[in-house]
């Protein structure tokens, strides 16, 4: 046996990297979760910081490492950063990661099998919350109530509506003065 890391955003941890976990974790000696994305900004597709993605997989999975890889300046240096904190295979979903690890690494790539990916999505978990609609099935139970501790700051990341005294929507559209 090998080890392995599963690499991605979590951005919240969902079902679908649940099933990710679940399946990999006895097939390999040791499975390492990476964070990518991990900055500290909250951005409307980025609101937990890598702790917070940190401590919701972790309520799951206590026994499981999660470290994280910072973005960099260039795609080379990201990717030989990633086969630094990964030996032997690579689980990730996304071309553009696999391309590059197979470029600039020696790590072996898996694509893990998606579970109902048009389902299960940060995004779609992102955008029920801020619409108030039910997410809480998307996720796994373990970490629903960890989720929800964190569901303001994901509704409000990234969204700013401090206005001036006196704005108006008109003025917000660009384009001719008739408008």
């Amino acid at each position: 046996m090998s080890n392995a890391c599963f690499l991605g955003r979590f951005q919240p941890f969902h079902q679908g990297h649940y099933k990710v976990v679940e399946k990999h974790r006895d097939e390999f000696e040791q499975l390492k979760v990476v964070v990518g994305s991990a900055g500290k900004s909250r951005e409307t597709d980025n609101p937990l910081s890598f702790e917070e993605r940190k401590e919701i997989m972790r309520t799951c999975f206590p026994e499981i490492t999660v470290e994280k890889v910072e973005d960099m300046e260039s795609d080379e240096e990201w990717a030989e950063k990633l086969g630094e904190r990964c030996s032997g295979t690579l689980i990730s979903g996304n071309e553009l990661v696999q391309n590059l690890v197979g470029e600039f690494t020696d790590l072996n790539v898996v694509e893990p099998e998606l579970h109902d990916p048009e389902i299960y999505s940060g995004s779609e978990i992102r955008r029920r919350m801020r619409s108030g609609e039910e997410w809480r099935y998307l996720v796994p139970k373990c970490a629903q109530d960890c989720i929800e501790q964190k569901e303001e700051d994901i509704r409000e990341a990234g969204i700013n509506y401090n206005f001036e005294p006196g704005w108006k929507k008109k003025n917000a559209y660009h384009g001719t003065a008739d408008n």
